[in-house]
């Protein structure tokens, strides 16, 4: 990059940082019967059996890239603030070490030497750091961390991922993951004893955020700032940076889902069936949409919408015009799994106005200001969505150009701590926000249970992750 472009980049984002995270206006939250459906079991049974009629090629994305550290913060904390009485939390992950996954893949030496040990400190050390011969379980990426236990042994994520995928269909099931370069080795490795246990056939491939994407960063005066080699610092811009990652993709059919959202083998039937439900609507929505772009029908658009909360009253309006509406229901469409918000942190599904016009669109809390907006925001019954099945291809059975559908004004600014100082940068809008802001979308609710995140090590001690 020439430093011409650099420069005209790095003032870019200064004025984007200044000018803080855009607003949405949002209108109301979408709800059940209001912009999200909810199937009866009937209905669900019948969505899941039309899975088994895509014969077009289908692949998992899943976001893979973050590191296991975070897994362990608390732990980190109680390290820097050394003081004679425990948190909860730590009091909670010792007493209940011996029934993690990572602990019992350790040797009989390792499980010695904890027992060994007269202080936390040299505990919590020797499982983060891989100095005198410690675990390292802080150098890992959280994919590869050991979640779950089983009679023949321990898995991690990635691998329960790759088992829970094969499991969906009899057709090949593809796998994309998106991880960090200095790790690819090691998740290769995974792989091969993955395939030296299962005979099903499937791919998997790998790639990474592209470095060109990175954020350049800010301190308090809007200055760049500067590295240890005296070169700009940059960030990660968030994983609406992965949208370029997804577009390789070649699959029609793109099933997205977290590395961390996984559950235990004894309870993962409800997503595996949850996935090829969400499939089975996507399919049988294209075939529908297809058919209405073929044969123009206002009517028949209409009960479409109708069935499946697809359009707003003003889209289906304007469809009239023959031209509209064949703009309208050839773009890439996307089934958007949603559970209830049960307390977690995050956005949720909302009614936007965007430009004078309803959508429906994932909003998170940095997009919105005022009281009255807040209090809409805080109104929401449903959480971000958790699974999304994606068809990436247009009418003619032709590969979208996914960036021609996505709104870069919906970035975030965000803020975070280097070196013991709050510093700012941009995250490019986020991958099931701003970066699928013109797909058309279906909001569905699933069951709760398929979604299991392990955002802390003390949630792998939730019933998802244990077994039966």
């Amino acid at each position: 990059m020439s430093f011409n472009h650099t420069n005209h980049a790095l003032n870019a984002q200064r004025d984007k940082v200044k000018y803080g995270s855009p607003k949405l206006k949002i209108i109301a939250p979408c709800k059940v019967d209001n912009g999200i459906l909810k199937l009866e079991p009937a209905a669900q049974d019948y969505y899941e059996e039309r899975f088994h009629e895509i014969s077009a090629p289908m692949s998992f994305f899943i976001p893979a890239s973050g590191a296991g550290s975070r897994m362990f913060d608390f732990l980190q904390v109680e390290l820097a603030l050394g003081k004679p009485e425990l948190a909860e939390n730590t009091k909670t992950f010792i007493a209940q070490l011996e029934e993690f996954a990572f602990y019992k893949v350790l040797s009989s030496s390792q499980k010695e030497k904890i027992a060994s040990f007269t202080s936390q400190k040299e505990l919590i050390d020797f499982i983060l750091k891989d100095d005198n011969n410690g675990i390292g379980l802080g150098n890992f990426p959280k994919g590869l961390v050991p979640f779950h236990s089983y009679a023949e042994g321990q898995n991690s994520a990635f691998y329960e991922h790759l088992r829970q995928g094969i499991a969906l269909s009899e057709k090949q099931i593809n796998f994309h993951f998106t991880i960090q370069k200095i790790h690819k080795e090691a998740f290769e490795e995974a792989l091969l004893n993955f395939k030296s246990k299962h005979d099903e056939a499937f791919t998997v491939s790998f790639s990474f955020q592209d470095s060109a994407t990175d954020a350049f960063v800010f301190d308090a005066n809007h200055e760049p700032i500067l590295a240890h080699d005296n070169t700009y610092l940059r960030r990660p811009s968030g994983h609406g940076a992965l949208l370029s990652n997804l577009n390789a993709l070649t699959e029609q059919y793109i099933l997205i889902k977290n590395i961390d959202n996984v559950q235990h083998e004894s309870v993962a039937g409800s997503g595996i069936r949850v996935w090829r439900m969400l499939c089975g609507i996507l399919y049988s929505v294209k075939n529908e949409l297809r058919e209405i772009y073929e044969n123009p029908d206002h009517k028949r658009l209409k009960s479409v919408c109708e069935e499946f909360k697809l359009f707003s009253d003003e889209e289906i309006e304007a469809a009239r015009d023959e031209t509209y509406l064949k703009q309208l229901v050839n773009k890439p469409i996307r089934i958007c799994g949603m559970v209830l918000n049960e307390g977690k942190s995050g956005g949720g599904p909302f009614h936007v106005d965007l430009k004078g016009e309803k959508s429906k669109q994932i909003v998170e809390g940095v997009q919105v200001t005022g009281k009255e907006q807040q209090d809409i925001f805080n109104s929401s019954t449903h959480f971000n969505p958790v699974m999304m099945a994606l068809d990436t291809f247009d009418i003619n059975g032709q590969k979208i150009d996914l960036t021609g559908f996505s709104n870069e004004d919906q970035y975030f600014v965000v803020r975070k701590n280097y070196e013991g100082k709050e510093v700012t940068f941009i995250e490019r809008p986020g991958l099931w926000n701003g970066s699928m802001c013109y797909w058309n979308t279906i909001f569905i609710e699933i069951p709760s249970e398929t979604f299991t995140p392990v955002k802390t090590v003390l949630d792998l001690l939730k019933p998802a992750h244990q077994p039966y």
